[in-house]
């Protein structure tokens, strides 16, 4: 298997998928003019989303312990056969005639952020710095040149005009931030469950799954919540339910028990919830109707680049936190091709103990354990510090907005 030619075909998926999520947002609000309804369609859209985030890494465990890595890939394809064939027939149709599409635009935007995102890898990895440095200035640069490029078109691919209205880019903002505290903290807690908590992937799908389902109802209730009380306090609050899980992670290590660890992952997980479920009302609900589209864009494109800057730099600070740590703990005896692959990641180090003498493979697991744990519990004051960020930034730039009961009666102030 080629790795270069799996990262191709990962991105031909990611970018269907950004295809097909503005497009049924945008559809919710076509179908569903009166605002109570569609904040209950938004709602079973977000628990949708959640429930496949829930059977999502369960299935990939039966599929891994049953099959191998391929049939993850291979179980999608019938699933998604009906769904090119379904939609066309069940799905009404909406287009604007005079829509284009600017490839340029999406290439900038893509070019530029793959280059801020690489560059803060590269500072993780202890790059040189003159070439990181330049490639993050590029990506500014070509960041800076998308934006002119909107602000100029008549039909944008990104309407940035809109991040003027207060509760646009105050809900946007939330959303980035939510998903960046979360996606980082994510991707290492799913490594912690297997290879510092010893579980198998099934196993560890078992593990995520009662948060994946409080996670549900909380997405199905958050617009029920929002018709009675003000949208960024509801934000707020699961926000700050989040900063109280993010506080528990800190506390995990290689001795936690899996109950501990099971249900400091129940608070967290679920305090996303009314961010996913709500900032899409929030931001599509404050324009005119024409700008929909490109509100709905947003607030995808918000979600996606929160989880990429999570992972790359929430991730990056666990990945600098557990080389810190290894290095200082490593035990003696260790040849400079083991130390090497220990001091890189937890996997080089567990591949490197399964080859080494009993007692010596065992003191090097423990060292890597805890390394890995530790740069978990950086990770999570990070996440914590963000999210207790997008709370404030949720009650406060949504405060004079009323509940969720008639959106278009903001559009006066956009």
């Amino acid at each position: 298997t080629i790795p270069e030619l799996m990262i191709v075909w990962r991105a031909v998926l990611g970018l269907a998928a950004a295809m097909m999520v503005p497009a049924t947002i945008g559809l919710i609000f076509v179908i569903f003019a009166d605002a109570k309804q569609r904040g209950v369609a938004i709602g079973v859209w977000a628990g949708g989303i959640s429930a496949g985030v829930a059977l999502g890494p369960l299935l990939s465990g039966l599929l891994l312990e049953g099959f191998g890595w391929q049939a993850t890939f291979l179980v999608a394809v019938p699933i998604m056969a009906l769904v090119a064939i379904g939609a066309p027939i069940l799905v009404p149709e909406h287009r604007d005639p005079s829509a284009k599409i600017d490839l340029f635009s999406a290439l900038l935007l893509v070019g530029g952020l793959l280059a801020i995102i690489y560059s803060i890898k590269r500072f993780a990895a202890q790059e040189p710095v003159g070439p990181t440095l330049g490639l993050l200035a590029a990506g500014v640069l070509i960041g800076l040149w998308f934006t002119l490029r909107q602000l100029r078109a008549k039909q944008p691919l990104l309407d940035v005009r809109l991040f003027a209205n207060r509760t646009v880019s105050g809900a946007l903002a939330v959303f980035l931030l939510s998903a960046a505290a979360l996606g980082g903290v994510y991707s290492l807690f799913t490594q912690y469950l297997q290879t510092v908590q010893g579980l198998s992937p099934l196993q560890a799908g078992l593990a995520i799954l009662p948060a994946a389902a409080v996670l549900i109802v909380v997405s199905t209730l958050s617009p029920v919540f929002a018709r009675k009380f003000r949208p960024g306090n509801v934000i707020g609050i699961g926000l700050l339910t989040q900063v109280v899980g993010y506080i528990l992670f800190t506390q995990l290590d290689a001795g936690t028990g899996l109950a501990l660890v099971i249900a400091s992952f129940v608070i967290t997980y679920p305090g996303v919830a009314p961010s996913m479920a709500l900032t899409t009302e929030l931001v599509v609900g404050s324009v005119p109707p024409e700008k929909t589209g490109g509100a709905s864009g947003l607030a995808t494109t918000a979600n996606d680049l929160g989880i990429s800057l999570g992972v790359a730099v929430i991730g990056s600070v666990g990945l600098a936190a557990y080389r810190n740590r290894i290095d200082g703990t490593l035990p003696d005896g260790l040849s400079p091709e083991a130390a090497a692959a220990a001091s890189d990641s937890i996997d080089g180090a567990l591949a490197a103990a399964a080859e080494l003498p009993g007692a010596l493979g065992e003191q090097l697991i423990a060292a890597a354990q805890a390394a890995f744990s530790g740069g978990l519990n950086m990770a999570a004051i990070v996440s914590a510090v963000i999210a207790a960020v997008a709370a404030i930034i949720a009650a406060a730039s949504t405060a004079p907005s009323p509940p969720l009961r008639n959106c278009p009666a903001r559009w006066a102030n956009s």
